[in-house]
């Protein structure tokens, strides 16, 4: 009889295939997964850079990583810095834009047959669940 797979297997699995499939769709346009996050946290218009770095902290492995993906989307004529202000340049939103239909078709596969309402309870329920593991002491 085969074991019941417990939360933190399908968190795992689930993280490794969104990983997963979200960087084939990005290398497809030539993009990496962090130098996404800065192409599409731009999308809605400027931002400081500290605010941008603040935004996406948690998903870099260090502050290396953040500078290394900012110069390579400024290098490559993703984004344009000036005085701190990052944007994206017309060719950085065209590259946004169709690496975000890609995105979007990827995201609405995850969620085939989940409502929008199943959908809003789970991200509540894990939202909590979080809130409870941030404050938690260890278990004696």
């Amino acid at each position: 009889m085969a074991v019941p797979r417990r939360i933190g297997y399908w968190l795992v699995e689930l993280d490794r295939l969104i990983t997963e499939r979200f960087d084939e769709d990005l290398a497809a346009g030539g993009l990496g997964r962090r130098q996404w996050q800065i192409l599409h946290s731009l999308s809605d218009g400027p931002q400081r850079s500290s605010e941008l770095y603040a935004a996406i902290d948690a998903f870099l492995a260090d502050s290396a990583e953040w500078d290394t993906e900012l110069a390579a989307v400024v290098a490559g004529g993703l984004v344009l810095e000036d005085a701190g202000t990052l944007s994206l340049t017309e060719r950085g939103r065209d590259v946004h834009d169709k690496a975000w239909v890609r995105i979007g078709a990827r995201r609405r596969q995850m969620t085939e047959g989940i409502t929008d309402e199943q959908f809003a309870e789970t991200m509540r329920v894990l939202e909590k669940m979080v809130a409870n593991m941030s404050g938690a002491e260890a278990a004696h």
